[in-house]
């Protein structure tokens, strides 16, 4: 794996309060955190292609907080800078910069809108809010439906996304420390827009449900060639495995059970693979993967049945994977039978219900 390593509260009434736009408040310095050297477990490699995002209108989109409730950052957009940082719960440089983010929003909340979201990969809503009262974060906390993640190009976590007055990206890093912290003070410093906010619109999400047909989806495989997942009729039942590569080996240090769920859905999924009566085929999740990590992968476990990288994260959204491992079955229609999201034990059970070939 690369070094770029993996790394609730209820919306505080009048937190979202328009403040005066002939002013900005004035500015308390803050220091995050201290810069990490590349050996330690909390440093992430920054990711230069990230600085893309500065300039560019926000992104218009509705985030669920884990409390039920939505939160429409456009709305947001025009009144107050916005602060978003993506995480995941497994990731321990989110860990790491857990503290800073509590310091951010204990000093800066009342003039900035600070939402920590959860980036939605191998994460669910339950495993958020554990974390969410484990870390005591006190600012909302949402759940990314891929989309956010999507826009900003996001392959790694975390990532700090900081929004003017003006609707415009100030900041977009994975690392806190002193250029977060400028950005903050640029941020709160910044003034609206004299001709309004222009935001960036994203496409709605479209998430399969049992019985719609699966679309064309690209992936690569270890050699980089494209490969597009199974869709279309088929005269065999086709299965998709869904897991990461580095499931067991990093998740292991801070979510153990869930490492080993991963270990039992691959060593399952194998077994299982020699079953011809189905089309098999693995995919990876894109974060902190490339082809090149794929195979190494391939080369380490050598699994049974061929594997592809989620070049985007788009199989993952489309089949509404949260968790890891999962399997969707596909019957021979090309369409959507079944999804088992984070439950290996119920694989065996799916594939052997399938009907015998005519």
């Amino acid at each position: 794996m690369r070094k770029a390593l993996l790394p609730i509260a209820i919306l505080v009434a009048g937190s979202f309060a328009t403040v005066p736009l002939s002013a900005a408040p004035a500015v308390t310095a803050i220091t995050t955190a201290r810069p990490l050297p590349p050996s330690d477990p909390g440093y992430i490699e920054e990711d230069p292609l990230l600085a893309k995002l500065v300039g560019k209108p926000a992104p218009a989109l509705t985030l669920k907080a884990i409390d039920g409730t939505s939160i429409n950052l456009k709305d947001l957009y025009g009144k107050r800078p916005v602060y978003l940082k993506l995480w995941a719960t497994y990731c321990i440089p989110c860990r790491v910069q857990m503290p800073g983010l509590r310091k951010i929003f204990a000093t800066y909340g009342k003039d900035m809108t600070v939402i920590a979201v959860n980036a939605g990969v191998g994460d669910d809503v339950g495993k958020v809010k554990q974390f969410a009262k484990d870390f005591d974060l006190r600012m909302p906390v949402t759940i990314d439906d891929g989309r956010l993640g999507e826009w900003i190009g996001m392959n790694a976590t975390p990532v700090h996304l900081l929004i003017g007055r003006d609707g415009r990206v100030i900041f977009a890093g994975h690392q806190d420390g002193p250029k977060l912290d400028a950005a903050l003070a640029q941020a709160l410093a910044s003034k609206s827009s004299t001709t309004g906010v222009a935001t960036t619109t994203l496409a709605d999400l479209v998430t399969l449900k049992p019985g719609d047909a699966i679309p064309a989806i690209t992936a690569q495989s270890s050699d980089g060639k494209d490969v597009v997942l199974p869709n279309g009729p088929s005269p065999r039942p086709r299965a998709v495995y869904f897991s990461a590569t580095w499931c067991e080996s990093y998740v292991k240090d801070v979510q153990p059970s869930e490492a080993a769920k991963c270990k039992v859905g691959r060593v399952e999924v194998d077994k299982l693979a020699s079953d011809h009566r189905v089309e098999w085929l693995g995919v990876m999740s894109h974060l902190w993967t490339t082809p090149k990590e794929l195979a190494r992968y391939e080369t380490k476990m050598k699994p049974r049945l061929p594997v592809v990288v989620d070049t985007n994260g788009a199989a993952f959204r489309v089949f509404g994977v949260k968790r890891f491992p999962a399997l969707a079955i596909i019957d021979t229609r090309g369409r959507l039978a079944k999804l088992i999201d984070g439950r290996p034990d119920q694989f065996a059970a799916a594939i052997s219900s399938l009907p015998a070939a005519k």
